[in-house]
């Protein structure tokens, strides 16, 4: 979903680098994660891979991976579960940031479409990176048996209210006191709106942040219940590695010329 002009302005110089926020907690996400611009190489090998899928619309738009890839490796999740998973390109992020400590459970009703992403999970060895084709319902029974909560819940339904407030259903079973509930596309609709606020209204919620298409929200009992929003640029591309490594190798050159000249 993209910023209107407007809208996108306004959040930028309202809602940035934690401006007005005085939880600790709250601020170092924001500073640390949110706008961390750091990139890591293995961005790099995702992106080529995305770029080798056919044209789908799913690949395209979602361009938040590098920041679950960043709040992945912050709260050193262990364990994640993705709703839907699409062609698998979110959940590459979301496996690999913790490596082989990390299992993530990556849903998607439509098999066809994870096809590539196996190829390319097996050729990278994630052995933690579980795929489940099929039915929601019967996929989450059955991780029932497995585990009792996630630290990651990720719900990737793109704005579908009826999708997304069924999934929330059958995964609130694995939400604990210590989970991360993220869902995509809160402001999709006055629906999905409705449906962020009740979230933000539970008693069991205690921080939430609103980055327009995305929502976070912490459960911890220890956290003093309080909402945020914060600006998030979703235009910005994710591979930023081979850029960043051009430059210091450029300054590198630069430092090493002058030395030399020096020398004579």
């Amino acid at each position: 979903m993209k910023f209107a002009p407007q809208i996108k302005l306004y959040r930028k110089l309202r809602y940035r680098k934690g401006f007005g926020v005085h939880s600790p907690f709250t601020y170092n996400l924001i500073t640390k994660v949110i706008e961390e611009k750091t990139p890591y190489y293995i961005f790099d090998e995702i992106e080529q891979f995305r770029k080798g899928l056919s044209q789908h619309k799913e690949t395209q738009h979602k361009n938040y991976g590098a920041l679950l890839f960043r709040i992945v490796h912050f709260f050193k999740c262990r364990t994640i579960l993705q709703i839907r998973a699409y062609t698998g390109i979110l959940s590459l992020y979301l496996s690999m940031a913790s490596g082989k400590d990390c299992s993530c459970y990556a849903l998607e009703e439509n098999p066809d479409l994870l096809e590539a992403v196996k190829v390319f999970a097996g050729q990278q060895r994630l052995e933690r990176l579980h795929f489940m084709e099929g039915n929601y319902a019967e996929n989450l029974e059955k991780l029932k048996n497995t585990l009792s909560s996630f630290d990651l819940i990720f719900i990737n339904q793109s704005g579908n209210p009826e999708e997304t407030l069924k999934t929330i259903e059958l995964s609130k079973h694995f939400i604990g006191e210590k989970s991360i509930l993220i869902i995509d596309g809160i402001s999709e609709n006055k629906a999905m709106k409705g449906l962020w606020k009740k979230i933000k209204d539970h008693p069991e919620t205690r921080v939430t942040i609103d980055l327009f298409t995305l929502g976070i929200a912490f459960f911890d009992k220890k956290l003093h219940k309080q909402h945020y929003k914060n600006y998030f640029d979703y235009g910005k591309k994710q591979n930023l590695y081979k850029k960043r490594r051009r430059r210091i190798h450029l300054f590198g050159w630069r430092k090493n010329s002058f030395k030399n000249q020096s020398a004579h």
